[in-house]
């Protein structure tokens, strides 16, 4: 169960990045979002950097639990 959840993790991560790097660099979707494309580009590679540090922080912090 725990290989599933952190699978997930990084599955979203790279969902919320991509999603982000769309909407900056893309057209896509521009007839439902005209307005504030750069921020909600911006705001979802943001939130992936910060779930990608918190999952890397979480994953060492395990790590180095089994290991003592």
């Amino acid at each position: 169960m725990n290989k599933l959840r952190y699978y997930s993790n990084y599955f979203m991560i790279a969902i919320y990045l991509s999603l982000g790097l769309l909407f900056l660099f893309t057209d896509i979707a521009i007839a439902t979002f005209t307005a504030y494309r750069k921020e909600i580009g911006l705001t979802l590679l943001v939130y992936s950097i910060i779930r990608l540090l918190l999952q890397y922080y979480k994953y060492k912090r395990e790590k180095n639990e089994y290991q003592d």
